[in-house]
């Protein structure tokens, strides 16, 4: 009899719970069809309501604000998820952008979306919690699968970030893209793993150590200026500390490699990207030379030299992180072949300048002792080297005539 009367309770609560739900369920639907139907989608929808993460101070129009949830509303349920997303780099993503100069210069129209999209990912809030997981896990469905998949990456690693390009046209990329995700092809995932995201070389490719080569070590270091004149290299956690720190990740990624490749072959082609980012420092700092020397002869004003620090910081990127990403698109063509292009165009502009610049001062002297019969005679000679010109274009046709 006992037993009959605890499963009559037991039935009656879950009848209760299964009421409260479905009471929630249809109260949020009522003016929130789209986020109810996503939220029914996924696997949350079993156990939570609305109310778990939005609070119960909204209930219906005009009745206070839903409460938005933070980190520390997932670290509820999801610690060890929080806890290796704030010892990963998406952690200091808010930062990294507030650290570039340019963006408090920027129109707020402008930075909204094209900066604060993808950066929020590390939003500071103000219960001191930071991130936005819904960067990955798009709401109300929440699902670990869907932000698992490259393209989740591709929101954000487009462009002047273009990692996700550079892994689409790589032979890894292709394999996904012809087999789907088959397991044959590493995704994102597989090698950066699920939330700390962290790499040997980090974003900027720089790192101490590598004392016994002074041309890169002299180089390096004119890079990390320009950097820090441009903002990113301001940014917190953006290198590795240490050699130590440097080659804990790197041993990572080469367990991670070795899982499908000969640990051997792994070692080979990581040195290989070691390399590059050698040769992209060397001719970066060579670019950088150009533009510091054009600045200081006052041939070109800061606007211009940070729009080549930028221009070539980001044939930079392309060409180490196309090399990590095994695409040739980005190591050559628009990385280092981008680089050398740079560093032509750099030059024949400082040439121009200066031929200009020269010009410009003989023909100050010439009006200056002149006067304005110095501007005639510019005049004149101008007009006697067209007419000459003239002439000898004619000439050809005479002779012609006079043959035939």
């Amino acid at each position: 009899m006992r037993r009959l009367w605890l499963l009559f309770v037991f039935g009656g609560l879950l009848i209760l719970m299964a009421g409260s739900v479905y009471a929630a369920d249809s109260s949020c639907r009522e003016c929130h069809v789209s986020a109810a139907e996503d939220f029914a989608r996924g696997s949350k929808a079993e156990t939570m309501l609305c109310t778990d993460c939005h609070g119960t101070d909204h209930d219906g129009p005009g009745t206070g604000e839903p409460f938005s949830p933070t980190p520390k509303t997932c670290a509820g349920c999801h610690e060890g998820e929080v806890s290796a997303f704030n010892a990963g780099k998406h952690y200091w993503g808010w930062e990294a952008m507030q650290s570039v100069p340019t963006y408090e210069m920027m129109p707020a129209a402008v930075t909204d979306k094209g900066c604060v999209v993808c950066h929020q990912v590390g939003y500071i809030w103000d219960d001191g919690s930071r991130g936005r997981c819904d960067s990955c896990h798009t709401r109300h469905v929440f699902s670990a699968e869907e932000a698992k998949k490259p393209e989740a990456c591709g929101t954000c690693h487009t462009g002047d970030h273009p990692q996700y390009e550079m892994w689409a046209n790589s032979k890894h990329g292709k394999l996904y893209q012809m087999e789907g995700d088959s397991g044959r092809a590493p995704t994102c995932v597989t090698c950066h793993g699920g939330h700390e995201v962290m790499t040997a070389w980090g974003f900027l490719g720089l790192r101490p150590g590598d004392d016994d080569d002074d041309e890169w070590v002299e180089a390096r270091e004119k890079v990390k200026q320009a950097l820090e004149t441009m903002g990113p290299a301001r940014a917190p956690e953006i290198m590795r500390e240490s050699m130590a720190e440097w080659q804990y990740w790197r041993d990572d990624m080469v367990a991670r490699c070795s899982e499908c490749h000969a640990e051997s072959f792994v070692l080979r082609e990581l040195a290989k990207g070691d390399a590059l980012v050698r040769e992209a420092d060397i001719m970066k700092a060579k670019i950088i030379d150009v533009a510091d020397m054009l600045f200081a002869e006052g041939l070109i004003d800061e606007q211009t030299r940070f729009g080549i620090y930028r221009e070539s910081t980001a044939h930079r990127f392309a060409t180490f992180m196309g090399g990590f990403h095994n695409s040739a698109l980005y190591a050559w063509d628009k990385g280092y072949l981008g680089l050398a292009t740079d560093i032509v165009h750099v030059r024949d502009d400082a040439i121009t300048t200066k031929k200009l610049s020269v010009i410009r001062g003989k023909i100050g002297q010439l009006t200056g002792i002149a006067g304005g019969s110095g501007i005639l005679a510019l005049l004149a000679l101008g007009y006697a080297v067209y007419t000459r010109r003239g002439q000898k274009k004619e000439q050809p046709e005479q002779d012609k005539s006079i043959s035939g």
